[in-house]
């Protein structure tokens, strides 16, 4: 149960990175769950290490945000592409 308890703040922080770059993208959908979850887990990741490898001061707490949100906006973008040559490369064959 600890584990459960654990998960779910992870997951609303990656729901949260992943809607807000949903807001920046045309075809993306604030229903797609696993869309936002996914580029928000990568954005978050990728991100946030970066963040922490530029030694960014303490009181520019929010470059690391930024660069967080830049990231999981590339990332979204990134899978959506990659979704829609699936679908495509499916639906021609």
């Amino acid at each position: 149960m600890e584990i459960i308890y654990a998960l779910v703040p992870l997951l609303g922080g990656w729901l949260v990175y992943g809607l807000i770059a949903s807001l920046f993208l045309k075809r993306a959908s604030s229903r797609d769950y696993l869309l936002l979850i996914s580029s928000g887990l990568v954005g978050g990741l990728i991100g946030g290490s970066i963040g922490n490898n530029m030694d960014i001061p303490q009181n520019l707490w929010w470059m690391r945000e930024v660069i967080k949100i830049g990231v999981t906006i590339v990332a979204m973008y990134t899978i959506q592409i990659i979704r829609l040559q699936i679908y495509n490369f499916r639906n021609n064959t």
